[in-house]
């Protein structure tokens, strides 16, 4: 009570740190011992300062040394605070945090928000999943912007170097198998899609467009050698079959170890392994089907579209000669 402070000669700075002092304890002087430094602090007794009878007995001292009884100046009342008041974004918070064990954070997010969707919250009062759920959608957001920004580079790389604009997206259409393949194996499993194996998807854009690449530059040189579309995409499958199985090969027979491994750390990197592994071979195996094929398709439009503007050129310069 200010009213009755002013009274008895005391301010409401001056009683808040004799109250602290005589409570939490004031620091006196410093006890040096072995080089180790220890805080003297001076308190009340352990039975003058836990109930609220002792704590209203409490004397304040005023600038004249008259004592005062705490009870004389103000009321004592026992309540629940948080020791400390967090803020985020200006808005006060409670943080309530927890241990995951033995399952995956989806499925603990997908069973707790219904839960909180179904609780009675006063009026001003919010609940929000933070904590390493929020680090992880923010990281899926930045890796799905990452893979994004890698797909147009390497689209825009392999357009200047075929010098058109199907021959990559054939190329890219690869990037769709490896994505399935990892979907499906992550099903098949029984694994997590988490930061390791979209890691391992990002990892997998590279090393797929390489097998449509080896294929694609194969065939074209077989075009350019005089050879059919027929022909060059027969003969660029068949001697490019051993090399994109190769290297895919022994990709995947690298990425075993870390797939079923068992030691300490293993359960971090087994989703990555897992990705790998079941993206490139899905990818590798229709990469050989589909990118041929799609080939020659768009071969086959191109000549027939080139004749047909031939054709019409001939057609209107005919009657002027």
């Amino acid at each position: 009570d200010r009213e009755k402070l002013a009274i008895y000669g005391l301010n409401l700075s001056t009683a808040a740190n004799a109250l602290r002092n005589r409570i939490n304890g004031s620091t006196a002087s410093y006890f040096r011992e072995d080089g180790d430094e220890y805080d003297i602090k001076v308190m009340y007794e352990r039975s003058q300062r836990e109930s609220i009878e002792a704590i209203e007995n409490i004397l304040l001292y005023n600038a004249m040394g008259q004592g005062v009884r705490l009870k004389e100046v103000g009321k004592v009342v026992e309540r629940f605070t948080p020791p400390t008041i967090e803020r985020k974004d200006r808005q006060r918070i409670i943080t309530v945090s927890t241990v995951v064990q033995d399952r995956p954070m989806s499925e603990i997010i997908a069973d707790a928000q219904p839960e909180i969707d179904k609780m009675d919250k006063p009026s001003g009062v919010t609940i929000e999943l933070s904590g390493s759920y929020e680090d992880q959608q923010d990281s899926f957001r930045d890796l799905s912007m990452l893979a994004v920004l890698i797909i147009i580079l390497v689209y825009i790389v392999m357009a200047s170097q075929f010098e058109s604009f199907s021959y990559p997206g054939i190329i890219m259409s690869s990037i769709m198998f490896a994505f399935s393949g990892i979907v499906l194996i992550l099903l098949v499993t029984g694994t997590n899609l988490n930061i390791m194996s979209m890691i391992g998807a990002i990892m997998l854009i590279g090393i797929v467009v390489k097998n449509g690449i080896v294929l694609i530059d194969y065939i074209s040189l077989n075009r350019e050698r005089g050879m059919s579309i027929r022909r060059a995409v027969i003969d660029g499958g068949h001697s490019r079959l051993r090399p994109v199985l190769m290297t895919s090969l022994t990709t995947i027979l690298g990425m075993v170890p870390m797939a079923v491994g068992q030691g300490e750390g293993a359960e971090m990197w087994r989703p990555m392994g897992v990705a790998v592994i079941g993206g490139l071979t899905v990818s590798t195996i229709l990469t050989l089907l589909f990118v041929p094929t799609m080939y020659t398709i768009f071969a086959f439009n191109g000549i027939r579209h080139t004749r047909k503007k031939l054709h019409n050129k001939v057609a209107t310069e005919a009657p002027q000669s």
